[in-house]
């Protein structure tokens, strides 16, 4: 792993930065902004705040805060080091110690196709089969930070795994609605 000189990378990126790469979904809130944190999974729509003009944030579930570093590092799940590394890498990398095969973060090597439902109905109610759905990896998560969603995989080019897009208005569809046949279109006959 490459040397990340935290000071340089805290003056090249802001908090706000931060909260989009990891695209945290924050209200503004007086000179603050609050969301839920996908870290916790608990704690409402005020779990997590960020003070920008402060430079830092606090989860209220997990009674921990810091720099922007912190926040990646506690979102992500992982140690400084490798926050930093992939902060490095999504923004302009810091001149000292970088490398040519330093991974984006949408192409973050540890990211793990998600546990999805291929037989939901959420999922047949976009009109794929179990079978097609598999083999798209297009799926209904039930847990995580996309839970409630039906997820369909970013790829980059060379086939990696760079991350997932929720379909919310699919998934949030009335449960009695799954699976139901989308409606035949019947032409207009004209007078």
């Amino acid at each position: 792993m490459a040397y990340v000189d935290f000071n340089e990378l805290k003056q090249r990126i802001t908090i706000e930065k931060v909260t989009g790469l990891l695209c945290l979904t924050l209200k503004q809130s007086g000179q603050s902004m609050r969301g839920a944190c996908p870290a916790c999974g608990s704690g409402g729509d005020r779990a997590i705040v960020v003070t920008p003009s402060k430079g830092v944030w606090y989860c209220w579930t997990a009674h921990v805060g810091g720099d922007l570093i912190a926040l990646a590092a506690h979102i992500r799940k992982c140690e400084m080091k490798d926050a930093a590394a992939w902060l490095d890498a999504g923004t302009v990398p810091s001149k000292k110690g970088t490398s040519g095969n330093q991974v984006p973060p949408n192409g973050d090597s540890s990211l793990r196709p998600l546990d999805l439902e291929y037989d939901h109905p959420a999922v047949a109610a976009l009109g794929f089969s179990q079978e097609e759905a598999q083999q798209l990896g297009i799926g209904y998560c039930s847990r995580g930070i996309m839970k409630g969603l039906v997820v369909a995989p970013i790829r980059l080019t060379d086939g990696v795994l760079s991350g997932y897009i929720g379909l919310t208005d699919i998934a949030k569809l009335p449960p009695r609605w799954h699976g139901i046949e989308p409606p035949k279109v019947v032409p207009i006959k004209s007078a």
